[in-house]
């Protein structure tokens, strides 16, 4: 499905692009300040700053401050509205919507702009008419047959609504989506039986559908009073998807004989469903802004969608405004189904700007509050790995696999992560049994090789079991110089310098910046009586921020203690 989208997904993600010069992002670094001059060119300077740092809010202000002393520039004017409708302020966007769309009635992002101010005043004819002066291709043949048909349930047209659907049909990719939202109309004009046979056929089984779809339908059931069957959906969806905090939620609620929530979309929030699915859509295919925006738009018709903040957070993550993205997922209140995923990612985002010690502790409470959840614990145990506290790290780990049933029940990424906490540690024999068990449920995984392999040969011990192991590793990933590095710091340890220095050339290569690998092929150089070049790369070394123990060993080797030659090999 997501191959097919691209056609429409392409000619957006190219118009946001290229209309907000966005650059890579970088994490929330710069503090932002207005220019000291009320000039234009600071103005719109420090906008445009603002804006390759995804600074969103101060993109905005800087930008409308130097429109306003410029206010007939059109590149300028676009630049600040789409940072207002980036930052989420819609309705401030408005005006300058007004004025782009009578510039270029094409202009899809100022039509929806303009649209929202219809809809806040139920417009809806006046909405159908922005919508209908789009010309449709690119992604507009997605969104105008979704809005216009939610536009007309806004009229009491349900015909209208339906026939508007219709022009969807043709492309199977788009069938699963037209169909959901063919039955959230119907279940609007109380259709419930139409509504029931167009959702549970969208997307195949219902238990394996999206999860709004499967909810969308299980509240359809329950209107009908078929309370049983809708129990049965959950229950189905629970054990598909059992990580899933939403169905449980559902079957408490049906317990305490509670009704569905949002058990009929109005035409906005039926709108704002359509946005938040192709906002989705496009962050599949890494369309970022694009995304945003339309997650915005979705939020300003359904400004309490916790599904829709889970998305703004996830993209303001990915643009590196960790702050910004805790402040959305904050705003989800703790008895939301969607609180559990938005905490984790509170803990992930306050990681990214130092302040572990909040994280963990946000963990930690999480942990004691679900007894029947490992995801906690692994986020905690990753944490503190990272923290260098690696028995605490290898505790949480082993809580965590208890959770999953054990041993032996587990995939290999945990047994890695924890293997690596216990060797870290300094408990070797729980290290390479966990890598050991990790490599019977996945033989061929090269990190897990490298790891062990190189753990093997830096003690000393199976070296010709390690040497296969890395080699294996490098042929399935050629292009990781860690990996690579291993292999050649084996050949290294069994004598082999010619065929070292091979390896840690290319290792280098791959990860130029790494102390560890620099210092490698400078004792790989010296044993082979390259001296000046061991003692440039161990200058390397140095100048990439080494830790204290290896910036103390490379000092020691340019001052003239020379690195040892290979030790006698131990099998």
């Amino acid at each position: 499905m997501k191959r097919q989208l691209l056609q429409f997904i392409i000619p957006m993600t190219a118009l946001a692009l290229s209309a907000c010069s966005s650059m890579p992002q970088q994490p929330e670094q710069v503090e932002f300040q207005y220019p000291q001059s009320d000039g234009f060119s600071g103005n719109f300077l420090a906008g445009k700053a603002a804006q390759i740092e995804s600074q969103s809010n101060y993109a905005a202000q800087y930008l409308l401050r130097a429109h306003e002393l410029d206010p007939d520039n059109a590149e300028l004017r676009r630049r600040a509205f789409l940072a207002l409708i980036s930052d989420g302020r819609i309705t401030d966007a408005t005006d300058i919507a007004t004025q782009l769309q009578a510039e270029n009635s094409e202009d899809l992002f100022a039509a929806l702009t303009v649209m929202d101010a219809a809809i806040s005043e139920n417009r809806y004819q006046d909405a159908i008419d922005v919508v209908a002066a789009l010309p449709q291709r690119g992604i507009n043949a997605l969104i105008s047959p979704l809005a216009k048909a939610w536009l007309y349930a806004g009229l009491n047209a349900p015909e209208q609504a339906l026939t508007a659907l219709d022009e969807m049909q043709g492309n199977g990719s788009l069938t699963p989506l037209s169909e959901y939202h063919r039955g959230l109309i119907l279940a609007y004009f109380d259709d419930l039986d139409g509504a029931e046979r167009a959702l549970a056929s969208a997307y195949g089984d219902p238990a394996d559908a999206p999860l709004r779809a499967a909810e969308a339908l299980g509240a359809v059931y329950e209107r009908k009073g078929q309370v049983q069957k809708a129990a049965l959906l959950y229950a189905s969806y629970m054990d598909r998807h059992p990580q899933s905090l939403a169905m449980p939620f559902h079957l408490a609620r049906l317990e305490r004989g509670e009704p569905p929530l949002a058990t009929m979309l109005t035409p906005a929030a039926g709108l704002a469903e359509a946005y938040l699915d192709i906002a989705t859509l496009l962050s599949q295919e890494n369309a970022v802004e694009p995304s945003l925006l339309m997650a915005r738009y979705s939020l300003s018709l359904r400004p309490y969608d916790d599904i829709t903040r889970l998305l703004v957070g996830e993209i303001m993550e990915i643009q590196g405004r960790f702050n910004t993205a805790i402040d959305v997922y904050g705003a989800i209140p703790h008895a939301s189904p969607h609180s559990w995923n938005a905490r984790l990612r509170i803990a992930s985002s306050l990681e990214q700007i130092g302040e572990s010690d909040k994280a963990i502790k946000i963990l930690q409470d999480m942990v004691d509050e679900r007894k029947d959840r490992p995801d906690a614990l692994i986020q905690l145990g990753d944490i503190l790995r990272i923290q260098g506290q690696y028995s605490e790290a290898a505790s949480a780990y082993n809580k965590a696999i208890e959770r999953l049933g054990g041993d032996t029940l587990v995939g290999w990424r945990l047994l890695y992560r924890r293997g690596i906490s216990h060797e870290r540690a300094g408990d070797w024999k729980k290290a390479e049994s966990d890598f050991l068990l990790a490599l019977e449920i996945e033989p061929e995984q090269p990190y897990v090789l490298n790891y062990l392999g190189y753990s093997w040969v830096d003690m000393g011990m199976n070296f010709d079991q390690a040497e296969d192991m890395l080699k294996r590793a490098v042929e399935l990933q050629p292009d990781d110089g860690y990996i690579v590095d291993s292999l050649g710091w084996v050949y290294y340890k069994l004598g082999r310098f010619d065929d070292a220095v091979e390896q840690l050339e290319k290792a280098v290569e791959l990860k130029p910046d790494d102390p560890t690998i620099n210092d490698h092929l400078g004792d790989a150089y010296w044993q082979i009586g390259r001296y000046h070049e061991a003692r440039f790369q161990w200058h390397r070394a140095l100048s990439f921020n080494p830790t204290t123990e290896l910036r103390t060993t490379v000092e020691a080797k340019i001052n003239g203690q020379v690195p040892s030659v290979a030790p006698t090999v131990v099998n």
